[in-house]
């Protein structure tokens, strides 16, 4: 940055571009320090008199600070937008806007930013007074309240406890860092050392100061003791209503003492109903939280969960980050176990199938709880089991909601089971014609009395059709064919293209009318599992056409997509959808990502629709390359591998082993993912052109590998390659790719020429994410050759480039190189701000490395705190490294 730049929070700061300003020392830089204490304002000739001499000033005091302003004019009268003024009132100090960081420290609402802005005690050459600087410290500490509070609200309260420990060590009478510090520990499983804390700060109180802690401070002590601090995730479903007896088996589970609890008993026993109640009732005892899942261990057409999906499942809503989550089953497990440990969590697993299913969710050490539900007793689990038997007939005629003769009959007619019996109790409601009897009556027929009840999981068919049988046909059109199409959501347009409909709202609203379709945002839908089940079993000859449309139509709207993100890869591409402008396509891509995992998950093995799947794969995964969305590749790696099988050809199979490819390089394997593309490249022997692409995927792997020799060799062919058969252009991937190869072997110059040449191509195709690629090699380049100011203007476009195209993986790599190269020319704040928001980044994400280098980075900027943990995560075993942004970085 050239601007000025003014700072009083630590050692005076004065600079201009990349100059520092020479003011001079003693009684002048107490002078400006306390003009830019109140810059825009005019300050007195005694106020400042007062403080330069401590309330005691010599009589030629108003004479010397004349010649201290004089002084002060004469080394500020080069700095644009800079005045120094004199009145009768006093001197008046006027700097440009955004240039004093306490002016910037007091304007921003975030605390990290905020406190960014501190390079040590305020106002350090005022040794006379000490007031100013003291009301300060109290902005800084009401500053780091709020940053501790922030990050205490999003979870990461274990990381602040050992900061919140050394903050009320020094400042022992502040309540609400003492209260923050309680709850951090509190959430960390630590309730003894939160009650610790309290009575440390209250008996300090009562004995220094003769007060009681506030009233806030003792309201959270006794939340603690009560274990009722709020806390996220609270998943449990709502309570069933009506609800009636159980309160034996309410009463047995809510008062054991074991980890796990698991109720068994025949469908139609109302277990899931009894387990949710229960866990209603025990909620405020596990104050980190509950955790809920239909295992689909008893649903019809639905194959079970895996543990795998689940843990995975729930540490993302525990708080992990999506990168964070480990791919390996195993992994993923300890994890889950020891996010555990440090909570109190209630975890309702509903509909199990076996124990195996449920063993890898169970908590490992005491404080959690699970509460299991399943049809089949789980012998091996230990656990407390509770079995659930039919309702007794007063509990069973009370469900009913009529206490009468014929009331006594439809109970003894269902068995006194409680699914039967709400199902019954639901066509009465649905009939208002009927009475009580009627139903008895028609109940009385053995013959089609499962017919009337759609007992066990027929009677949630029941249930559902009640709904169903008032659509019109336009409307159970619509039903059944959403049905088919098995993603989480869907949008109007996808629904236009499933039903060939274009007025697809009015179609839909008599679904969402009947609850069989819920809105779930602006203009998407969600149709739940069991109610997709009910409506895919429904005959409807169209379901093949209309698949294929809705496929068509993902497979269509993501190439327009992202021919407009990413044309150096997909500009050759064309169909009916790439004529349409996809205003948004990287919001585009984000809100459909889930969607076209499931739609190629449920039609990978179809073949007629394997096909779809397959080209969806190829082209989604790149994104989630880019978005590390880890475990969403890997499977996505695995889909892609069922749809070549079942297309059974030689290029299906080469397609899907790119995919998979990238895949294990982006989870560390290295040399897995090098062979899938040697087979590639094997395969392709008669074209020249998919050789070279997948000699540039193989040379990237052997950088990444340490084989710079060997990489240079294969990249150089593969430009080779790409440059006389593929189209003009198109030689600037493996030319980039080239580029950060000779970065990595410390051949700056050479590395450059790469850079330039990649850029230039791809600014000829208006390329943004290849021209933030070749702009980030160039900045590294130019940085390591000693060239600041060129380096930091490439950084700054590829910077600009990386958020236009969503690109945060390469966004905060970039903003940690503009971050060096600012330390280097001298601009430690500017430097500071890309560190931070890299951390920001990074933090988010579950980047270890990527949180390392930004806090060693921060570390570099003068930021010691960053140290101890900068050295912890950068020492993690095993922890994969960039050998590229380590030779950046140093």
């Amino acid at each position: 940055m050239d601007g000025v730049r003014f700072g009083v929070l630590g050692p005076l700061l004065v600079t201009h571009g990349q100059r520092d300003v020479r003011v001079p020392a003693g009684q002048p830089r107490q002078v400006l320090v306390l003009l830019l204490v109140h810059a825009g304002q005019t300050v007195s000739v005694d106020h400042l008199m007062s403080i330069l001499w401590d309330g005691d000033p010599p009589a030629s005091a108003r004479k010397a600070v004349q010649v201290h302003v004089s002084q002060l004019r004469r080394a500020l009268k080069d700095l644009p937008g800079v005045s120094l003024r004199w009145s009768q009132q006093g001197y008046r100090l006027d700097v440009p806007p955004n240039s004093l960081d306490l002016q910037l420290f007091r304007d921003t609402d975030d605390p990290d930013e905020a406190l960014g802005y501190w390079r040590g005690p305020a106002l350090a050459e005022l040794t006379t007074n000490t007031q100013l600087a003291s009301q300060l410290e109290e902005e800084r500490l009401a500053a780091v309240e709020r940053r501790v509070d922030k990050a205490i609200k999003g979870g990461r309260h274990l990381d602040v406890i050992g900061e919140l420990t050394g903050l009320v060590t020094q400042h022992p009478t502040r309540e609400r860092l003492r209260g923050a510090l309680m709850v951090a520990l509190h959430r960390s499983g630590r309730q003894a050392d939160a009650l610790r804390i309290y009575d440390e700060g209250r008996r300090l109180l009562a004995d220094e100061l003769g007060l009681d802690p506030g009233q806030e401070l003792k309201d959270l002590h006794a939340a603690i003791l009560q274990g009722d601090i709020p806390a996220v995730p609270r998943e449990l479903p709502k309570k069933p209503e009506p609800f009636v007896g159980r309160r034996a088996e309410i009463d047995l589970i809510t008062g054991s003492a074991e980890t796990v609890i698991a109720v068994h008993g025949p469908g139609g026993q109302g277990k899931s109903a009894l387990a949710t109640t229960a866990a209603h009732a025990m909620a405020d005892r596990f104050p980190d939280g509950q955790l809920y899942v239909d295992l689909h261990g008893a649903t019809p057409g639905r194959a079970p969960l895996s543990p795998a999906e689940v843990i995975r499942r729930f540490l993302r809503a525990l708080g992990t980050p999506p990168l964070a989550v480990p791919t390996d089953t195993s992994e993923a497990a300890a994890l889950y176990r020891s996010t555990l440990a440090r909570r109190k969590v209630l975890v309702l697993l509903d509909n199990a199938v076996d124990a195996a299913q449920v063993s890898p969710l169970l908590p490992g050490e005491p404080g959690s709880a699970v509460l299991i539900t399943s049809r089949r007793m789980l012998a091996t689990l230990s656990a407390r089991h509770v079995r659930l038997d039919p309702l007794p007939e007063d509990d069973a005629v009370r469900l009913l909601g009529d206490d009468c003769e014929a009331a006594k009959q439809v109970a003894k007619a269902c068995d006194h089971l409680p699914l039967a019996l709400t199902i019954a109790a639901a066509r009465l409601r649905s009939r208002p014609d009927w009475t009580t009897k009627t139903l008895a009556r028609r109940l009385a027929d053995q013959r089609h009395r499962l017919d009337e009840l759609n007992f066990d999981d027929l009677g949630v068919r029941s249930s559902f059709q009640l709904s169903f049988e008032g659509l019109d046909q336009r409307a159970t059109r619509a039903f059944t064919l959403l049905c088919c199409l098995n993603v989480p959501t869907v949008s109007e347009e996808t629904a236009s293209a499933l039903l060939d409909q274009a007025d697809v709202d009015r179609v839909l609203d008599p679904l969402v009318d009947a609850k069989l379709v819920e809105p779930c945002g602006p203009e998407r839908y969600r149709v739940h599992d069991l109610l997709r089940l009910f409506g895919a079993e429904h005959p409807n000859d169209e379901k093949q056409d209309a698949l294929t449309r809705a496929l068509t139509y993902y497979r269509e709207t993501l190439t327009a997509a992202l021919k407009k993100l990413r044309p150096h890869a997909y500009g050759a591409l064309t169909n009916s959808a790439t004529q349409q402008d996809i205003d948004e396509p990287l919001q585009w891509l984000t809100d459909e990502a889930e969607n076209l995992l499931a739609a190629t998950r449920s039609t990978m093995t179809e073949p007629a629709l394997a096909s779809h799947a397959l080209a969806i794969a190829h082209m989604l995964y790149p994104h989630l390359f880019k978005q590390d969305r880890v475990a969403d590749l890997v499977e996505l790696g695995q889909i892609a591998d069922q749809a070549a099988r079942t297309i059974g050809t030689s290029a299906a199979l080469q397609t899907a082993l790119l995919v998979q490819s990238a895949a294990n390089r982006r989870i560390g394997s290295f040399e897995t993912a090098r062979a899938q593309l040697e087979e590639v490249l094997e395969a392709r022997a008669d074209d020249p052109f998919g050789q070279g692409r997948a000699l540039a995927g193989i040379g990237t792997i052997q950088r990444e590998l340490g084989e710079l020799d060997a990489a240079l060799g294969t990249l150089a062919d593969a430009v080779r390659l790409i440059e006389e058969h593929g189209p003009a252009g198109a030689q600037r991937v493996p030319l980039s790719a080239l580029a950060q190869v000779h970065q990595v072997a410390s051949r700056y110059e050479q590395a450059l020429e790469a850079a330039v040449l990649s850029l230039k191509y791809a600014r000829a195709d208006q390329d943004a994410a290849g021209t933030a690629y070749a702009l980030a090699s160039q900045g590294q380049a130019l940085f390591k050759l000693g060239r600041l100011s060129e380096a930091e203007v490439a950084l700054d476009e590829c910077i600009e480039l990386c958020r236009a195209t969503g690109e945060h993986n390469d966004e905060w790599q970039a903003l940690l190189c503009r971050a060096e190269v600012l330390l280097a020319r001298g601009h430690r704040e500017e430097a500071t701000e890309d560190a931070q928001r890299c951390l920001e980044i990074t933090s988010a994400r579950g980047d270890r490395y990527g949180e390392g280098v930004a806090r060693r980075t921060l570390v570099k900027a003068g930021l010691e705190t960053h140290a101890d943990r900068a050295a912890e995560l950068l020492g993690t075993p095993g922890l994969r490294r960039d050998n590229l942004l380590d030779s950046v970085l140093g």
